[in-house]
């Protein structure tokens, strides 16, 4: 992957993550002390993001991907339709849509669920749609040297809808490597057979 991606420096702090963001209401004007409903948000948002947002960190996209086997057949490997979510790093604000992922084999395959295990350990990391197609096509080939690697993300971003032009929106980011790069055809049949004619 990219060095220019946002790397983690050390472990999550749950109290200090906790304290900061009570900190935030308070400075937002808030008073949480004590609060029936904003007592432990501090603490709920800080597990949310060790827990959730931020998991993909625990482990490596190698390791998420899984261990490859022999594959002699070259026939395209589409993973369709898998529903992520991941977290912008300029507003905090997550995103959530629909990921389709090919790669054409050559000599090397892996289990359908360690392309999903794969998308969700990019994706539960501070990273920008387009950081994430880039990243999960990198990561197929490089580990299963692949002919060629494809991704399509379909996403609706929070900071587009719920702040700047507030507005509902599908942001398309894809990322093509190898023969999907260099076959305009073969490109397109895949974007056909992900996303249709729209």
């Amino acid at each position: 992957m990219s060095g220019d991606r946002i790397a983690r420096q050390r472990p999550a702090d749950l109290a200090r993550m906790a304290e900061a963001i009570d900190t935030f209401l308070n400075a937002a004007g808030f008073d949480t002390d004590g609060h029936p409903h904003l007592g432990r948000s501090g603490q709920r948002v800080a597990e949310a993001w060790a827990g959730d947002l931020l998991e993909g960190y625990g482990t490596t996209p190698a390791e998420a991907l899984g261990t490859p086997f022999t594959e002699t057949a070259g026939d395209l490997v589409l993973v369709k339709d898998i529903e992520f979510f991941s977290s912008c790093p300029h507003h905090l604000m997550p995103y959530q849509g629909r990921a389709h992922v090919a790669y054409m084999p050559d000599g090397l395959a892996v289990g359908f669920s360690g392309i999903v295990r794969l998308l969700d350990c990019i994706a539960h990391r501070m990273t920008l749609q387009e950081w994430l197609s880039r990243d999960v096509v990198a990561t197929l080939m490089s580990e299963l040297k692949p002919k060629g690697a494809a991704c399509i993300l379909q996403a609706t971003p929070m900071c587009v809808l719920a702040g700047g032009v507030r507005r509902p929106c599908q942001i398309d980011a894809t990322s093509f490597e190898g023969i999907f790069r260099d076959d305009a055809e073969l490109r397109r049949d895949v974007i056909l057979a992900s996303v249709g004619e729209s």
